[in-house]
């Protein structure tokens, strides 16, 4: 009776369950996407430990979110929004602005913040990272004990990483509260100002697109921080149309709160159960497959389809299949066309020495031998010409093309001999 497994209904919702070191790898997903949907049914329970992990870091990002919206509405109860009371007469002079300016205001002093919230989100992002990339890889995981050995690798990776966003997101918030200021104020031209913030947005979205693949990257390779982020520059414009698609489905949780409401609810609940999990499994699946692409190739010693089972193409089985059988042909030759004598015959039999055994004892053993190799020899002489043993037309072919190639490498090392000889004599000469 085989032992019950320990730990229970926590144990394996925290821990999962692993496959056994001895699975086929043909029962390994053939592609991403079905990578991406073995891991969320089969260690949904892992997903949700590490989304709880990262979440626990990023409490202070959404703190600071929910101090910033809580602001707006402070100032807000304490100001007159409205230019006149429905009768005509304005309440004040002149208000054009003031939402805009309490905004920038707000902005420009809680954003300060910002850096060192993302510090301690750095934290479980480098952790949870590192956690998804061994399971994208189906390695066998313990959520604890690799989430902290991420961050021991990766977090100083991930830190300037976010460091260096929080400085773009702070200048771009800036700018478009600045640009959303002279809109309402009518100090400046609507049209372009209004083309400018749709560039700030469409920046900071590249920027936060620079920063998912230098985390990911910096997970998974060895890389100077410059390098880094040439490489994550690169990946973003040459996969601009994917980057922006992956990005979508990763944020689908959080992108919930814009629609406000029951909106907000749901994704409240879903970023707490797995909102960043899903992220970071969608966006470490396909970088993995982007790497598997642009980079493994030429990196020495990188392992390609990395928790994907490669299979094989139709030309690859044809040369698959050809190999084999001139292996088969190779130890036929070797082993199987030389007769062998069945062990029937027992009119012959090697002599046995004796506990106490004299010379004459020895000279039988001789004898003995002797003639089971004469018998041996004659039934071979006998049967050699069978037609079990002789070689078909695909092993007498590959007998012709060993030969041959033996004769083209016995030809090249004559020939190279001949020059290392003629370059030794002219050194001589000289």
């Amino acid at each position: 009776m085989a032992e019950k497994k320990k730990g229970g209904f926590i144990n394996r919702l925290i821990m999962g369950t692993e496959k056994s070191e001895g699975y086929a790898p043909s029962t390994l997903p053939s592609n991403r996407w079905e990578l991406f949907w073995d891991i969320f049914k089969g260690r949904f329970g892992k997903l949700f430990f590490i989304n709880i992990l990262v979440l626990l870091f990023c409490l202070l990002v959404a703190f600071l979110m929910l101090i910033l919206n809580n602001a707006m509405s402070l100032y807000g109860s304490e100001s007159v929004f409205s230019q006149n009371i429905g009768i005509g007469y304005p309440a004040i002079h002149d208000m054009s602005g003031l939402v805009e300016q309490i905004d920038l205001v707000v902005k420009q002093q809680l954003y300060l913040a910002l850096p060192i919230c993302l510090m301690v989100a750095a934290v479980g992002i480098s952790g949870g990272a590192y956690v998804i990339r061994n399971m994208v890889w189906t390695e066998g995981i313990f959520v604890a004990n690799d989430f902290w050995k991420g961050v021991k690798q990766n977090y100083f990776v991930v830190m300037f990483t976010l460091l260096i966003f929080s400085l773009i997101f702070y200048l771009v918030q800036i700018s478009i509260g600045y640009a959303n200021l002279l809109i309402a104020t009518g100090a400046g031209s609507k049209v372009w100002l209004t083309i400018g913030k749709g560039f700030s947005y469409a920046f900071l979205a590249f920027s936060f697109i620079c920063a998912a693949w230098m985390i990911t990257m910096g997970v998974t390779y060895d890389l100077k921080f410059r390098q880094l982020i040439k490489n994550a520059v690169i990946f973003s414009f040459a996969l601009l149309p994917m980057n922006i698609f992956f990005l979508f489905l990763g944020a689908i949780p959080f992108l919930l709160f814009l629609f406000g409401g029951i909106g907000t609810m749901i994704g409240v609940i879903l970023c707490a159960l797995l909102g960043f999990s899903w992220f970071l499994l969608i966006w470490t699946d396909y970088s993995q497959w982007a790497f598997d692409k642009f980079i493994n190739d030429r990196v020495p010693g990188a392992q390609k389809n990395r928790g994907i089972y490669e299979k094989v193409s139709k030309d690859d089985a044809e040369a698959i299949k050809k190999y084999r059988e001139q292996l088969a042909q190779s130890s036929r030759t070797v082993l199987t066309r030389r007769p062998i004598k069945p062990i029937t015959d027992d009119e012959l039999q090697l002599a046995e020495l004796p506990q106490s055994y004299s010379r004459a004892d020895l000279q039988r053993l001789q004898e003995s031998r002797e003639a089971l190799y004469r018998d041996n020899e004659e039934y071979i002489a006998a049967h050699k010409d069978d037609p079990q043993y002789q070689p078909t037309e695909e092993e007498k072919q590959f007998e012709a093309e060993r030969e041959a190639r033996k004769e083209q490498a016995r030809k090249e090392l004559e020939a190279s001999m001949k020059k290392e000889l003629k370059k030794k004599k002219k050194k001589e000469d000289k």
